[in-house]
């Protein structure tokens, strides 16, 4: 019962013109702005890792030796987190 009264209101609020204008502001405005921001932040420590995952696959084939790339990779990322 709950659900439903739930779901035929946002029904009406997304129906609403004046509601859909405020959330694509909201979107274009507040959103993707902090979106784009925190991807460029992260984009270096990304870049770091996958670095890290291809060093330690060519030093142990993930799929015949998992827990020596495992390993590899979990000293390389504690290397990273400490300094």
């Amino acid at each position: 019962m709950i659900r439903g009264l739930i779901w035929r209101a946002a029904a009406r609020l997304a129906a609403d013109p004046r509601v859909r204008t405020k959330a694509a502001d909201l979107l274009e405005h507040e959103v993707k702005p902090r979106a784009k921001a925190l991807g460029r932040r992260v984009e270096p420590v990304v870049r770091a890792v996958r670095d890290d995952v291809g060093e330690a696959a060519r030093e142990a084939d993930p799929l015949k030796d998992p827990a020596r790339f495992a390993a590899g990779l979990k000293e390389r990322l504690d290397k990273r987190r400490r300094g």
